[in-house]
């Protein structure tokens, strides 16, 4: 699973952007996700130009 960083998320809409190590920019869904909190470190799988499973890195 790819590593990245949620960059930005926004509770109204319950959608965020997370930047991965190669610097790609993903969106994804609060549904799809554990964590919600910007600055925070995740794993995550890829459907099409999408985030998905995203889970915290601890």
């Amino acid at each position: 699973m790819p590593l990245g960083t949620i960059a930005v998320y926004n509770d109204t809409d319950g959608v965020g952007i997370i930047t991965d190590e190669n610097g790609e920019r993903r969106p994804f869904s609060g549904m799809e996700t554990q964590t919600t909190r910007e600055g925070q470190r995740v794993a995550f799988e890829v459907v099409g130009a999408k985030a998905t499973n995203v889970i915290a890195v601890r």
